[in-house]
């Protein structure tokens, strides 16, 4: 079976190889990924990254679109492909759905943070493409809960599309089998005089690290160790005049893992995060996780079962968050002690699913 993967982001994440990796084999599999300067390509699979994009395709979708479309005519036996996976909504779903009406190819669509946050907010003009990309999908993936309710609200009181989403499929991406293997086995305890608290992400303001050092301000004997790649810099030199943390660097899967043997809970209350999978790594080191309502991992678990939700732009909110978990961190404790959980974020059986998508043998 041949599949096109329409994806926009294929070379700049690891997450897309790491879902091919998991299928069997037997699928055959050509990435679409169209690019304004060249990447260094590190990867077995079939990718296609010309370099056809300028700054102004990202606001002109069908400009955009009519020339990939015929790039894609002129590249590929379009006849052989079985089936097209649009990774986001927007620059992928339109150029399914093209390929769809064209030259009948059917399509799979995953709707993602950008396509929630960005496009259905600031390309309006597109809005009635987009339904019939959505409409004419053979199934829809979100990768969380809360983008379902969100493209509702987007689309108020449209009957066809709410019945197009009661079959929508939620699908999680996977961590790397290293976090699988190696899950903590000790139980936590935490010293309320001596708290410590980490935070692992980009470093710019969507990651909402000012919210949360704010937070802590009104907390006393917490300490805050930060990880990961500096993206505003005028960002970060604003917070580190204001605030006192312990500021490291990036660091490996395996220096993780040490890290956060040293440390009781990871906060990161991000304003839109399509899935998360560093909360999810967290849990697998017996860490509780201060996480975003209607974002990310919200609704995978009971909410106060292995953290707090918060909103991400109230102070009193992520303050009270970080509270509830230091003050029941024991309970917490006890319901990490069943991992069996991270089964569900195994790209091995993540994979499985899309076999069955794939194949039009998924059942639910």
């Amino acid at each position: 079976m041949k599949i096109l993967h329409l994806n926009s982001n294929f070379l700049f994440t690891k997450i897309y190889e790491n879902q091919i990796n998991s299928m069997s084999p037997d699928f055959e599999h050509i990435v679409y990924n169209p690019l304004r300067k060249n990447v260094d390509n590190h990867t077995n699979i079939n990718v296609l990254k010309p370099v056809n994009l300028n700054k102004i395709d990202s606001i002109l979708s069908l400009k955009r679109l009519f020339k990939s479309y015929k790039y894609l005519k002129n590249n590929i036996n379009l006849n052989q492909i079985n089936i097209t996976h649009a990774h986001t909504l927007t620059n992928d779903g339109l150029l399914a759905l093209r390929l769809y009406k064209r030259n009948k190819i059917p399509y799979i669509l995953t709707i993602r943070n950008t396509d929630i946050n960005f496009s259905l907010k600031y390309k309006k003009h597109l809005k009635n493409q987009f339904l019939n990309v959505i409409m004419s999908a053979k199934n829809v993936i979100f990768p969380n809960y809360s983008y379902k309710h969100k493209l509702l609200e987007a689309f108020k009181n449209n009957s066809k599309l709410e019945k197009k989403l009661s079959e929508a499929l939620v699908i999680p991406n996977g961590i790397d089998k290293l976090w699988i293997n190696n899950p903590y086995q000790k139980e936590k305890t935490i010293n309320q005089k001596n708290v410590k608290i980490l935070f692992i992400g980009r470093i710019y303001s969507n990651k909402n690290l000012h919210t949360l050092l704010e937070a802590l301000n009104n907390i006393e004997n917490c300490e805050l160790t930060v990880v990961g790649n500096i993206i505003d810099t005028n960002y970060f030199d604003e917070l580190n005049k204001k605030y006192n943390f312990n500021y490291i660097g990036e660091k490996t899967k395996e220096e993780l893992i040490d890290i956060m043997k040293h440390h009781h809970i990871f906060a990161m209350p991000s304003f839109n995060e399509t899935f998360g999978l560093v909360y999810i790594e967290a849990l697998s080191q017996n860490l509780p996780v201060l996480y975003t309502k209607n974002e990310g991992i919200y609704n995978y678990f009971e909410d106060k079962k292995y953290g707090v939700a918060v909103q991400p732009n109230d102070v009193k909110n992520v303050n009270d968050g970080l509270e509830f978990i230091i003050h029941n961190y024991q309970t917490l404790q006890n319901n990490l002690k069943d991992k069996s959980f991270l089964y569900d974020f195994d790209w091995n059986n993540i994979g499985r699913v899309y076999e069955k998508l794939y194949l039009g043998e998924y059942n639910g």
